[in-house]
Parts: C-alpha cells; structure tokens; sequence
C-alpha cells in the first residue's frame, strides 16, 4: 500500500534469489562476496560497502547509559 500524505511504500517480498557464488556456508548471503555498492545523491557517488563496524543491538548500548 502507498500513504501518499507520509510517501512511505509497504510492499510484500515475493521472491527472493542470489547467485550461489555469493552464498556462504550456511546458504546466506556474503556481504563480502557480494560486495555491495551504495549511491549518495548528494555527491553522485557509488561508494563500496564492506567493512564491518559495529554489531548490530550491542554497541549502541553503551550510549544509552
């Protein structure tokens, strides 16, 4: 469903598939072997994503207290 007042887009994922060269062990996706790139519009660049920064529900943590 559309909300054209907020713009914000509620779709149902269908289908899902990948290419088995950027599956890992387990079947899940490698964002190493992915290698995934992002757009900034502000810049018009493609950025390369990959390094691993935090984890996820853990590191923020420490911010709250």
């Amino acid at each position: 469903s559309y909300d054209p007042e907020t713009c914000h887009l509620v779709g149902k994922i269908i289908n899902v598939s990948a290419d088995e060269r950027i599956l890992d062990e387990k079947g899940k996706i490698d964002p190493a072997k992915l290698r995934p790139i992002v757009f900034d519009p502000i810049h018009n660049h493609y950025l390369a994503v990959g390094e691993k920064v935090g984890n996820a529900f853990k590191d923020g943590l420490a911010l709250k207290k």
